[in-house]
């Protein structure tokens, strides 16, 4: 079968509606692939094949949350992600229990244009496909997230003061070689995805693998790392790095060891991101800081599994700490004078603005 394009070039200088739209007729009419039937040494301005990848869904997402230079963490409580419940906790901030089995120890990343906790679609980073109908998920579709996330204040929101080392982290760093070091702990931004119900509740948003349309052993891949996936709630149960995909997360630094003229000039160790980095020139290496990540995978499993995609949303674990093999989440806060000691980690985050983009592109039409 032979079919007969319009050339546009050298012959015409301008591209036509009419004629594109007739050329990718008659391509589409055709055998729709590259064969001998349908081979051609010229471009064409379009898509040049009707079973070429194209883009099924896009959709972008911002909270709209812009501080003002030089405000302070508790100016707001929606943007504050704690550690732990600390003492005097004001309502209105993300908090776990401490030491409790069946914290999964995360939360959604959720505050909105006036720095508040808002669990609806369409703030904070939650956002929802295709309106509540969703988008059925098809085999070898692939799924891209491109995040960004302002963390505004590494924050200790206790009673002690925020440039003494023993009150970020155990004493045992500044006068012992065991304890936690610096650099050992951090939190993990990550997206999830809702297959569950257009209602978008925080529940329901699981990694791709809970979610259903990723499936782990298909050639070779592995499940993802999720706090869910804990066999006892946030008891220091360790993650192999060998046997869980990490990719689908970026990480928030906490702290980097730094230089001074005296011990007492907030030396020693310093937090990546304060607010007021200007007046605290030894303790911090500056400003709030982008914590970026992008995450592509394809469904791996036949139709799907099934599933709808109704919504993605962007979640912070709580502090994990790592080790030569691995990382587990920490189920300790820092009171290393208590009964009993505790070497742990209580540092919180503060995060500004956040955006989130979703594509989810078809795979060519001969596969299935």
């Amino acid at each position: 079968m032979r079919i007969k394009l319009v050339n546009f070039y050298p012959t015409n200088a301008t591209t036509n509606a009419a004629e594109a739209n007739a050329n990718n007729t008659a391509i589409n009419g055709s055998t729709q692939k590259l064969d001998d039937k349908n081979a051609r040494n010229q471009g064409i301005d379009m898509v040049n094949l009707g079973d070429n990848p194209h883009l099924r869904y896009t959709g972008r997402q911002d909270n709209g949350a812009y501080a003002s230079a030089g405000t302070a963490p508790s100016a707001h409580n929606g943007w504050i992600y704690n550690a732990f419940t600390i003492g005097g906790t004001p309502g209105g901030q993300h908090y776990s229990q401490t030491g409790s089995v069946n914290a999964q120890f995360e939360y959604p990343i959720n505050h909105d244009n006036t720095f508040t906790i808002n669990t609806a679609h369409s703030k904070g980073t939650k956002v929802q496909i295709n309106g509540t109908n969703g988008i059925a998920l098809a085999h070898h579709q692939r799924i891209q997230v491109n995040w960004n996330v302002n963390c505004w204040d590494i924050y200790h929101n206790g009673n002690k003061s925020r440039i003494l080392p023993e009150f970020y982290m155990s004493q045992l760093v500044d006068t012992a070689k065991t304890g936690i070091g610096v650099g050992e702990y951090y939190y993990l931004i990550y997206p999830k995805f809702n297959t569950v119900s257009s209602g978008l509740n925080d529940t329901d948003f699981k990694s791709a693998d809970d979610a259903g349309f990723y499936q782990s052993g298909i050639n070779g891949s592995i499940d993802y790392f999720d706090p869910s996936d804990l066999t006892n709630g946030n008891s220091d149960v360790q993650y192999s790095y060998d046997n869980r995909r990490f990719d689908h997360c970026s990480v928030v630094p906490m702290h980097l060891i730094t230089a001074t003229e005296t011990a007492s000039g907030g030396g020693r160790f310093a937090a990546y991101s304060t607010y007021d980095f200007s007046a605290q020139e030894f303790a911090t290496a500056g400003p709030s800081m982008q914590i970026c990540g992008q995450h592509s995978f394809n469904v791996n499993v036949a139709s799907g599994g099934g599933k709808t995609l109704y919504g993605v949303q962007m979640f912070i674990s709580g502090p994990y700490r790592v080790n030569s093999t691995g990382q587990f989440l920490e189920s300790q806060i820092t009171d290393p004078a208590g009964t009993p000691s505790r070497n742990g980690v209580d540092v919180s985050v503060v995060l500004e603005r956040a955006a989130i983009e979703i594509e989810i592109i078809n795979p060519q039409s001969a596969r299935s």
